[in-house]
C-alpha cells in the first residue's frame, strides 16, 4: 500500500491534494491517468484542507502535476 498526494504547481502557487492510501496496482492506473494530465482540459482537485478546486483548460496547459508517493506497512 501508498501513501499518495497530488500536487499541482502554476502560477498561482501550490496546491496540495488531499492524502490518500491507494494499492499498488491503484498507484500504476493513476501514473496511466496523468499522462493524460494536460489532454483532458479541466482538472479537478479535493485539497488536503478539505476545500475543493477546479483548475481550468488554460492553467492546466501551465501548471505541472507532481505525485508524492509514500511506502506505508501494512499493520
Amino acid at each position: 500500500m501508498f501513501e499518495i498526494q497530488l500536487v499541482v504547481i502554476n502560477e498561482f502557487g501550490e496546491f496540495l491534494g488531499r492524502k490518500a492510501v491507494i494499492s499498488e496496482e491503484d498507484y500504476k492506473n493513476l501514473l496511466v491517468m496523468a499522462r493524460s494530465f494536460y489532454q483532458n482540459g479541466n482538472f479537478d482537485l479535493t485539497c488536503e484542507d478539505g476545500s475543493f478546486i477546479v483548475f481550468p483548460p488554460e492553467i492546466v496547459q501551465k501548471s505541472i502535476l507532481k505525485i508524492i508517493k509514500k511506502s506505508i506497512n501494512n499493520v
